[in-house]
């Protein structure tokens, strides 16, 4: 049989050599070819775009604070030229994405000689964005709209791809070699961006990756803290010193959680990441008030979820997050007696009672674990 087919296969060769020519069935057989690269890269980058998520994300935590009177000696004079009486805004975005808002200033001053390039006075464009066909760059309809669109790409950058240093944040604004640089100017864009940034204060923030969770996973659902399951206070009416009577989430925390990871209960889109009340590590005895550093996710079809009291700024706003991304750090921000995850369920705009979502989480062999 094995010997039927071959002759067979080898008839049907030589039927289409005659019919097509050798040519012929050169160009079908390098086209079969073709078609196995194509997909085979297109199922290359399928896998890459699947396993992304918590592994590549950063974080940026405060080292310092912004020395307003060297910032706004350039931001609010003639010195940053189209950014004048701009710079509240880019302080703003930049806390918004969860960067650094003297790197941030300082990259938009060398990248349009202080304000002064044809980019930024007549397009509004202050980091070289280009449209998306690569005709040119992008015209912006006011500078406000081209800072946000600069942040955006800022945050990819830092937050996303992990360019955290000023040196890897060249190598794609000005990389050295390009062929468009044939004088060798890229060099000078690190040093130089680094004397920017001193002049207007100095960094104040360091970055790092965000640390690797070992996340547990039922169905397209993930636990959110993956540190522990231990649950200090339910949903509902409680009595307790200094707390809220109705508790509209519940709280996730044990000894040593501070700082720990969160993750998104489910896929969806980060609404809003910001903070409400007071920021500093709230104890039973030096209690501060509100929210804290939160982060709301909007899952679709009327499902959101909350997490508050973080221990610094989350995932910024806009983000597109999987079950399982990390999306901020436990903390004690706001009204807190302790380091703890508050987290809430809202179904149509209601508030609802987390437990029964997350019982697949809390049980074993179908009973309570």
């Amino acid at each position: 049989m094995k010997m039927a087919k071959t002759v067979i296969t080898k008839k049907i060769g030589i039927a289409l050599i005659g019919l097509l020519g050798v040519s012929g069935v050169l160009v079908i057989f390098l086209f079969f070819i073709l078609l196995l690269v194509i997909f085979g890269v297109a199922g290359g980058s399928a896998e890459k775009n699947d396993s992304s998520g918590t592994g590549g994300m950063y974080s940026c935590s405060q080292t310092g604070e912004m020395n307003l009177e060297a910032w706004n000696a350039y931001f609010e004079t003639n010195k940053s030229g189209a950014f004048k009486g701009h710079g509240d805004t880019i302080i703003e975005l930049a806390k918004e994405k969860g960067i650094d808002p003297v790197l941030f200033g300082a990259i938009a001053l060398h990248e349009t000689a202080y304000g002064k390039s044809q980019a930024v006075v007549n397009k509004n464009n202050p980091g070289g964005l280009m449209n998306p066909n690569g005709s040119g760059l992008y015209r912006f309809s006011n500078l406000d709209e081209g800072l946000s669109a600069m942040a955006n790409t800022l945050y990819n950058r830092i937050i996303v791809d992990g360019l955290v240093t000023i040196e890897k944040l060249g190598s794609v604004y000005a990389p050295i070699g390009a062929d468009n640089d044939p004088n060798n100017l890229n060099v000078h864009w690190a040093p130089n961006t680094k004397r920017i940034a001193a002049k207007l204060g100095g960094l104040t923030m360091n970055c790092d990756p965000m640390e690797g969770v070992d996340v547990e996973f039922k169905g397209d659902k993930a636990w959110v803290v993956p540190y522990t399951k231990r649950i200090t206070s339910k949903f509902g009416r409680r009595n307790c010193a200094g707390c809220s009577a109705n508790h509209f989430g519940i709280d996730i925390a044990a000894n040593g959680v501070r700082g720990k990871p969160i993750v998104a209960f489910a896929s969806g889109t980060v609404t809003t990441s910001t903070s409400n009340g007071t920021l500093h590590h709230s104890t039973s005895g030096n209690m501060g008030s509100g929210a804290g550093w939160y982060v709301v996710i909007d899952h679709g079809d009327g499902l959101q979820t909350r997490y508050l009291h973080l221990d610094e700024k989350g995932i910024a706003k806009g983000t597109k997050v999987k079950a399982g991304d990390v999306i901020g750090k436990v903390g004690s921000t706001g009204a807190s007696t302790a380091a703890h995850l508050h987290f809430e369920i809202i179904i149509n705009g209601k508030k609802v009672d987390p437990l029964p979502f997350l019982k697949p989480f809390l049980t074993k062999n179908g009973k309570e674990g």
